[in-house]
């Protein structure tokens, strides 16, 4: 109960704490030491949560890979499979 502790009881208590910190800050500290991170803000909508990838799963920036662009233009794809049947590849 906060509302009854005096600030000596406080103040008993963190010094205790600076002699035995609790459990879940040293695991802290440990983590950290270890490259852990802790997220920079929780998300705060339902959309955001969706639009996360799942944990454990790698993902990397847009363009990252060195991979051209996707071509969605028909005629462009058609045009571009021509040039290859003209040029004898993709012959089957």
């Amino acid at each position: 109960m906060i509302d009854g502790i005096t600030l000596a009881d406080a103040g008993e208590i963190f010094a205790y704490w600076s002699e035995n910190p609790p459990v879940h800050l040293l695991v802290q500290v440990i983590a950290r030491m270890l490259g852990w991170k802790p997220a920079e803000r929780a998300p705060s909508s339902f959309s955001e949560i969706a639009a996360m990838a799942p944990p454990g799963l790698a993902t990397v920036a847009n363009g990252a890979l060195g991979m051209p662009a996707p071509v969605l233009d028909i005629d462009a794809l058609r045009t571009r499979n021509r040039a290859r049947l003209a040029n004898g590849r993709d012959r089957r």
